[in-house]
């Protein structure tokens, strides 16, 4: 679980996620396995391709 400072942090941690979706659901899913895979290299590839997708729709 993330924690923040202050609420607003929270608010513009927030905000700055939704801004890379144009639709957000929630999704509950229950595991009959796990993987281990590395977020430090393929959480932050996702990451930036979500926000040059953004950044292309904005300038559209």
């Amino acid at each position: 679980m993330r924690r923040w400072e202050t609420p607003e942090q929270r608010a513009e941690w927030e905000a700055e996620v939704r801004s890379l979706h144009d639709e957000m659901a929630r999704i509950a899913v229950t595991p009959t396995r796990a993987k281990l895979i590395g977020f430090e290299t393929t959480l932050a590839s996702a990451v930036e391709e979500l926000v040059r997708r953004r950044d292309e729709r904005r300038r559209a």
